[in-house]
């Protein structure tokens, strides 16, 4: 209809500065007239790109992860790239279909918000030269894989050290899966808060969790109903701590007046629960901006670090108080 060739076609509506004013006229003209839109899929095969980023995160019910994906959006878009979700809702299996996406040119790369993933299955694609993977929030321990996260270890201590000055010494932890890096670095800033005021962990006050709200009130129930009760939890995650929050007031206990409450991640929620929760606060968006910049320089080419962590900070709010009087 235009008059031209294919290939003319092609060069004025991917790069009209190539052809003549003339024919770029006449090659619009022909796109008004017939409706044609370019082929995104066939495009993608002809240049081996699909301009598709995959993101697999552990369960995309988790608030935590919004602001998160927020920030990948916000790079990727920018960069001409569309998000694809791949919720693996806790299941190592389902990730391995999200992985062959890439090999099949169907995605470009694959950005981890969670380590629930075959160690097997990361190591060998990490192993492959081509296949560019990026992990973020959290990071597997003995891979050297492109990874942004928090420093775990000094977010716990800010905690741990504002319940200490509080009065509190019998602080019990909600922890997530103690199998996952991050929570063991948790952990770790917990402990080493209360060697350098030479007190003593009880085991007794330490509980698994999945970072769920049900998974705080159970865990919560339990250490509240035991005689020498804790006067502070810290929990690995806001929603275990909210679940903590539902536990004292069913049991009766008043947040902060019997018992206090420390979260982390700072979700949107703990601004708005009664009271409103004490958290150590993560930079969420900057985490997933970041991952998505640390994917795209890869895909150039660019040199990028093996790992990289950002600051934490603790906000005050009202879940947490002075130890109890009575006791």
């Amino acid at each position: 209809m235009a008059g031209v060739s294919t290939a003319t076609v092609s060069r004025a509506l991917a790069n009209p500065e190539k052809v003549s004013e003339a024919t770029r006229a006449k090659v619009a003209q022909a796109v008004r007239e017939t409706g044609y839109s370019p082929n995104a899929a066939a495009r993608s095969l002809r240049r081996s790109e699909s301009k598709t980023i995959v993101v697999i995160l552990p369960d995309i019910a988790n608030p935590f992860f919004s602001d998160v994906i927020s920030g990948l959006e916000e790079v990727a878009h920018s960069a001409g790239y569309k998000v694809l979700l791949g919720d693996s809702a806790h299941d190592p299996k389902r990730a391995q279909d999200y992985f062959d996406l890439v090999p099949t040119n169907q995605a470009d790369g694959i950005i981890l918000l969670t380590t629930e993933i075959p160690y097997t299955l990361v190591k060998d694609r990490q192993l492959k030269s081509g296949f560019p993977l990026v992990m973020a929030c959290e990071y597997f321990d003995d891979l050297e894989l492109p990874t942004i996260y928090v420093d775990n270890e000094k977010g716990a201590s800010k905690a741990i050290d504002y319940l200490l000055d509080m009065g509190h010494t019998h602080i019990a932890s909600i922890s997530g899966p103690i199998s996952n890096p991050i929570c063991r670095d948790r952990h770790q800033g917990f402990l080493n808060c209360l060697r350098k005021k030479q007190l003593n962990f009880d085991e007794k006050y330490l509980r698994q969790g999945d970072f769920s709200f049900s998974a705080g009130y159970q865990q919560g129930r339990v250490l509240l109903q035991m005689k020498d009760r804790p006067t502070a939890f810290f929990c690995h995650n806001d929603e275990m701590a909210v679940g903590v929050i539902k536990a004292a007031r069913d049991l009766d206990l008043k947040v902060p007046g019997d018992v206090s409450v420390v979260g982390f991640d700072n979700i949107k929620f703990g601004e708005y629960c009664e009271p409103e929760l004490t958290t150590v606060h993560q930079p969420r968006e900057d985490i997933g901006r970041q991952a998505m910049k640390m994917m795209l320089d890869i895909l150039a080419s660019n040199d990028v670090p093996i790992r990289q962590t950002l600051r934490t900070q603790l906000i005050v709010r009202g879940s947490a108080g002075a130890k109890p009087q009575t006791h």
